[in-house]
């Protein structure tokens, strides 16, 4: 693995964003994923920011990496606090729901159950949407929590009932 990009931030406002080569090895396979920091500012460069899924972009911040007392952290929204604590087995993003998992219900408020929806992290709040604004037998707009998990701020529809995507649009506070 080559370069991974890594950010830090407030939680409001702008990240500092990062590119640095991959030095470490987290997953044992033999292929350096993860880049060597020192967070904890104790002096060792022990600590690391790790790319689980190999796209190059880091998903979990370690601290004491390699140790039997490592702690993992994502930042599920972006906003550069790596402060969701997470453990060694779900160090890996969590896997989309399966069918069985998505919710029919009324979203758009139609009087209909035809839109579904998501959560994907857990936490209780839809992450994805999925709405029928011709009929019920077909989903065409889908709604996503790009940033803030309790905010739904992408919309992709299909407005010519093709089955392909034609708008985007992206809600900016």
């Amino acid at each position: 693995m080559g370069a991974l990009e890594y950010w830090f931030g407030t939680g409001d406002g702008e990240l500092s964003t990062w590119t640095s080569a991959a030095d470490l090895d987290l997953d044992g396979d033999g292929v350096f994923d993860a880049v060597r920091l020192d967070f904890d500012g104790d002096g060792l460069f022990d600590d690391a920011m790790w790319d689980v899924d190999g796209d190059s972009v880091v998903d979990r911040a370690v601290l004491d990496a390699g140790q039997s007392t490592a702690r993992y952290f994502a930042d599920p929204v972006r906003n550069g606090v790596w402060a969701q604590e997470v453990s060694r087995e779900r160090a890996s993003p969590p896997a989309a729901p399966s069918p069985s998992e998505w919710r029919t219900v009324d979203y758009d408020g139609d009087g209909e159950s035809d839109d579904a929806v998501a959560d994907f992290d857990g936490d209780g709040t839809p992450d994805v949407v999925l709405t029928s604004t011709r009929d019920g037998g077909r989903y065409d707009t889908v709604l996503v929590a790009e940033e803030d998990p309790g905010r739904l701020t992408v919309r992709l529809g299909d407005t010519d009932a093709d089955g392909r995507l034609d708008t985007v649009w992206r809600v900016r506070a």
